[in-house]
């Protein structure tokens, strides 16, 4: 009898509710409760939550699956196959499921919601395995269509960016962090020290080399975007990444050794030719195209004559509250910045004129 009251017959209860359902897969589980991930069950110093404290946490947990398996049907829970992590929770059949064909995410045509995992599970590839994502209060099912793989009638892999316009949140933000950990999962299967195969860790998000033990994060590459002010004017920018006619506010990646500050002063520099003043933090937003981590500011234009001295940019302007041109949509930080100019200046957001993609 362990200190919760949970007897050895009734961990073999969950042992025998879990056979029936579990199909094809292995029953070898590392699950400290329901919904529980690897960073949740581990402390700094390995021993699990609590450190010492991490197996009355693990008992309860079995307990709490004890009554939901008793009360289970084969088909209502999503397992983990024997490639997966092995802390994969044990989660229900309808949870949103996040499938990728590279950087596109798998749609039924016409839809503007995740499908159920249990529609799209079937065209998912053992390597690298499925995953749990969880943003928000939201959760969902992630994995990697199998190599060759096409979607069939019915179906579709859209633009990651045209996904922008399609899904409302909770789904949104767990679109988006599936595709950073989808494209991170997939490129991190070798070791970038000695080249030898990799696996997740059993205690953090991070993949752990075979061999050297060497352990590699999801890549973050964090970048500045930057509202810069002249009196009542905005300074945008025209980008031939950008739709015809579009303008957003400017933006760069932050530099080895360099910090969030240094960068937006730099970055106008090399991008405008300008050097700006009063540089503050304005917000951020995860932005997995394919990496980022977009870091908001706003400045004061101090002095300087607008050019393009790096060749990024096809054209640079100052533009006031009512003659603003086409502006990013409505989900970026970018636009963010816009309707903040503007609503600062007497403008209505809602009535400036959007580009798309």
């Amino acid at each position: 009898m362990t200190d919760s009251g949970t007897s050895f017959s009734d961990l073999q209860a969950v042992v025998q509710a879990w056979q029936p359902m579990q199909r094809d897969w292995s029953t070898t589980f590392a699950h400290e409760g329901p919904g529980a991930t690897a960073a949740e069950s581990c402390s700094a110093d390995g021993k699990g939550r609590g450190g010492e404290g991490g197996k009355e946490a693990a008992v309860d947990g079995l307990d709490n699956m004890t009554r939901s398996r008793r009360e289970a049907r084969p088909g209502d829970w999503i397992f983990a196959p024997p490639t997966a992590d092995r802390t994969f929770p044990i989660m229900p059949a309808d949870t949103p499921g996040c499938l990728f064909v590279g950087s596109r995410l798998v749609l039924a045509e016409g839809a503007r919601a995740l499908p159920p995992w249990r529609l799209v599970a079937r065209w998912a590839a053992d390597d690298p395995g499925r995953f749990p994502v969880r943003a928000g209060r939201g959760e969902a099912v992630a994995g990697l269509a199998a190599p060759g793989w096409e979607p069939p009638p019915g179906w579709t892999a859209a633009n990651l960016r045209g996904v922008l316009t399609l899904l409302a949140e909770p789904e949104l933000a767990l679109a988006l962090k599936a595709a950073h950990l989808a494209r991170w999962r997939r490129i991190s299967r070798f070791c970038g020290e000695c080249g030898a195969r990799t696996a997740l860790a059993s205690c953090q998000q991070a993949s752990e080399c075979l061999s050297c033990g060497r352990l590699a994060f999801p890549k973050i590459s964090p970048a500045v975007i930057v509202q810069v002010t002249r009196g009542p004017r905005l300074l945008l920018g025209r980008s031939r990444r950008h739709p015809p006619g579009g303008w957003s506010v400017l933006a760069g990646f932050v530099d080895p050794g360099e910090s969030l500050e240094g960068a937006v002063r730099r970055e106008m520099r090399e991008e405008a030719g300008v050097r700006v003043a009063d540089v503050r933090y304005f917000g951020s937003q995860p932005w997995p195209f394919p990496d980022s981590l977009m870091v908001g500011f706003t400045a004061r234009y101090r002095d300087g004559a607008l050019q393009r001295l790096d060749g990024e940019l096809e054209d640079l302007a100052w533009f006031g509250p009512d003659e603003l041109p086409p502006v990013p949509p409505s989900y970026s930080i970018a636009r963010a910045l816009v309707d903040d100019f503007a609503r600062r200046h007497g403008a209505d957001p809602a009535k400036l004129a959007t580009w798309g993609r």
